[in-house]
């Protein structure tokens, strides 16, 4: 299926979880925050997030600093 993160088109297999696409594209899972078409998913719910074909993907990285 279709997904994109970030604006970049991915493909992914049916029924993929956010912690599991967010693995299989390197991208840690240590100090960023996610959303799922505008809707944010926190950490401790990634790994049961099932993605469907078409969803947008947002990935923050956390920047300290001023």
């Amino acid at each position: 299926m279709k997904l994109k993160i970030n604006n970049k088109e991915v493909e992914a297999a049916a029924g993929v979880t956010l912690s599991a696409l967010l693995e299989q594209q390197s991208i840690p899972a240590a100090g960023i925050a996610t959303a799922v078409n505008g809707v944010v998913v926190p950490a401790a719910s990634r790994d049961s997030h099932q993605l469907s074909e078409g969803d947008n993907i947002v990935v923050i990285k956390a920047f300290y600093g001023g």
